[in-house]
């Protein structure tokens, strides 16, 4: 039996109105060709022969393509699910009366701050694009769409993060995605800091723990775990699990996110289909003996967090590192 590919990563543009400071992509500033509309037609097809079942539409900020419409449209009518990954910046009444009426499934916002003056720390925003965010996410849940809200986690905001959850709740979120910062893309050259996993650890036990039965699903990240948590699945998503691609606007395939900001493309789509791409055994076979290069290179993983800390130095008998993009429940952490 060939193995399903149930979810793509749809980069529609690396255009941005924002210049965030962790930005994996460095959207608004690096530079991409991006798929026509009839490329990403064939792009659906053919995952949907491969067990496609949904697919985020993000960027950049894909609210910047016109016909991003077409897009959801085109999606719809081959039975996706999908959701659209945006700053928030940008929506409207009208649009989201638009992609109701095609049938979008959810709206994903981000959110970092519980006020202007934190929000725009990481953002690089003001205090009036803070409040027009604030009003779309509640527009986004009166519009009756999944509506979720993604906080990403550095050592300058984590005091706010139960503000956020708070302020999520109120706002009538239906789930919040709490993403821990991995200095990569843009965030090598932030001035931002992540914080260091332990702390980050017994901040989620301390902190965050008695939100996990509020109403509002919460998935949290983390790059380090203790080994006596029995937490499932250790080891990278994209190599151990391969259950979705990350395909840039320029046509370039990755594994996830953290390998597409090293620019260490797979394949492109302009040269290959998708399904050669993902059948292609020999294919990810070298490019996972690539990469394995590459990270004995950083901090023996995928993220190079030497300038904050070394996940070397932690107690390999105690810790384990765990990919910083794998998204858990609060409850599996005892």
């Amino acid at each position: 039996m060939k193995e399903r590919l149930p979810k793509l990563d749809l980069n529609v543009t690396n255009r941005c109105n924002f210049r965030c400071a962790h930005c994996a992509f460095d959207s608004g500033i690096a530079k991409m060709p991006e798929l026509s509309l009839e490329e990403i037609e064939t792009i659906l097809k053919d995952t949907k022969e491969l067990g496609g079942e949904r697919f985020d539409i993000t960027g950049g900020e894909p609210l910047l393509r016109k016909d991003i419409e077409k897009i959801i449209s085109i999606g719809k009518s081959l039975g996706y699910k999908i959701e659209l990954v945006t700053n928030g910046c940008l929506l409207s009444e009208e649009k989201l009366k638009r992609f109701k009426m095609l049938g979008l499934d959810g709206i994903a916002i981000s959110l970092d701050g519980s006020n202007a003056r934190v929000y725009n720390r990481i953002r690089r925003k003001d205090k009036a694009t803070f409040e027009i965010v604030i009003k779309n996410i509640i527009a986004a849940k009166e519009a009756r769409f999944y509506t979720k809200v993604n906080t990403t986690v550095f050592e300058c905001n984590i005091d706010d993060i139960p503000n956020i959850t708070r302020l999520a709740l109120r706002l009538g979120a239906d789930e919040q995605g709490i993403y821990y910062f991995t200095p990569v893309g843009r965030g090598r050259r932030s001035e931002e800091q992540p914080v260091e996993p332990l702390k980050w650890l017994e901040f989620i036990r301390a902190r965050l723990k008695s939100f996990q039965n509020c109403g509002m699903k919460i998935s949290v990240e983390f790059p380090l775990a203790k080994k006596t948590d029995r937490i499932s699945g250790w080891g990278c998503i994209a190599n151990n699990e391969r259950s979705h691609l990350q395909i840039l606007p320029d046509g370039n395939v990755y594994p996830c996110a953290i390998l597409a900001s090293y620019g260490m493309p797979i394949a492109n789509l302009r040269r290959c289909s998708i399904k050669d791409i993902w059948d292609d055994k020999n294919l990810w076979k070298n490019y996972w003996a690539e990469a394995s290069e590459m990270f004995k290179k950083l901090s023996g993983c995928c993220v190079d967090f030497k300038s904050s800390f070394d996940i070397k130095s932690y107690d390999s008998k105690r810790y384990c590192f765990v990919c910083p993009i794998r998204k858990f429940k609060l409850e599996s952490i005892r």
